[in-house]
């Protein structure tokens, strides 16, 4: 559903902008000769139709979505897809609200099934439903790609002048709101304390630090647990040599796990040192 969902969204909301730069082109006078204004507008036609399909498939998989974070919450935060769905949704709220949102005004919105109010309440609620959990709170602050804070504060001052969510909704945003602020600036810190991450310690595949590195029983490489994890919800396969294998078969990798432990922990210790004895320095 989540790769549905993924996908159907980006190729409706994408035809939007195309429409509306077809439709301005055919509004104005002169400027296209007879044959470039029959292939221009054969080409709206195309693209409204695939608009149309798009946004039918999205309207139903989002409010199916929806319904699904409501109740099976646990499922969407777990570690292995939680990064998936907060990118999804950090980007589907960045076209909606963002500065390039202006590009998917067309005419007659009905006409495909389109109401980006509505869609951008939805997609409000499908953040409260998740926000529940830690893990997708810190999620949404370590999309380093479409976490933007002004499309969260976009996003209420169209809930708020349109009177999409009420006056408790809102508040609940701006909560919200503040807990991915303060998930961003743990994050920040964290990262700053750790400096560079020795080569040992990266996840292969995802070039970020393992937390729980196992190895992988054919190919002998070493991966984190949630990275092999999400692989095969999707591919049921070693990702280096294609051999057949499920999640029950990694081995963990107790050595290296102990390494990673020790070695974060020696970094913030530093990082803390650092950081009181430059207060001292100051307040001296």
């Amino acid at each position: 559903m989540l790769n549905d969902a993924t996908y159907v969204l980006d190729e409706a909301l994408t035809k939007f902008p195309k429409i509306h730069n077809l439709q301005i082109e055919l509004r104005r006078q002169g400027g296209l000769t007879p044959e470039q204004r029959a292939a221009k507008e054969e080409e709206l036609a195309t693209a409204e139709g695939q608009a149309q399909s798009y946004m039918q498939l999205t309207n139903e998989t989002v409010a199916m979505m929806k319904l699904f974070t409501k109740t099976l919450s646990a499922s969407f935060t777990m570690p292995e897809i939680v990064d998936r769905v907060a990118a999804m949704v950090n980007y589907t709220l960045d076209i909606l609200v963002g500065p390039k949102s202006t590009d998917l005004v067309v005419d007659n919105k009905d006409k495909y099934q389109f109401h980006p109010k509505t869609l951008l309440g939805e997609f409000i609620d499908i953040y409260f439903n998740l926000g529940v959990s830690e893990n997708f709170i810190d999620a949404i602050a370590r999309d380093g790609r479409s976490y933007k804070p002004a499309n969260f504060d976009s996003a209420t001052r169209i809930l708020t002048r349109y009177s999409i969510k009420s006056g408790e909704e809102l508040q609940a945003w701006e909560n919200l709101k503040v807990r991915f602020r303060v998930a961003k600036e743990l994050d920040d810190q964290a990262e700053e304390d750790m400096g560079e991450i020795p080569d040992e310690f990266l996840d292969p595949l995802m070039a970020d630090l393992m937390k729980d590195p196992v190895i992988l029983p054919m190919s002998k490489q070493t991966v984190d647990r949630s990275t092999i994890r999400s692989h095969l919800l999707s591919d049921p396969s070693d990702p280096f040599n294609r051999q057949p294998m499920v999640i029950e078969d990694v081995i963990e990798n107790t050595e290296l796990k102990e390494k990673i432990t020790g070695w974060l922990q020696e970094m913030r210790n530093k990082a803390k040192a650092a950081r009181e004895n430059k207060m001292d320095t100051t307040e001296g």
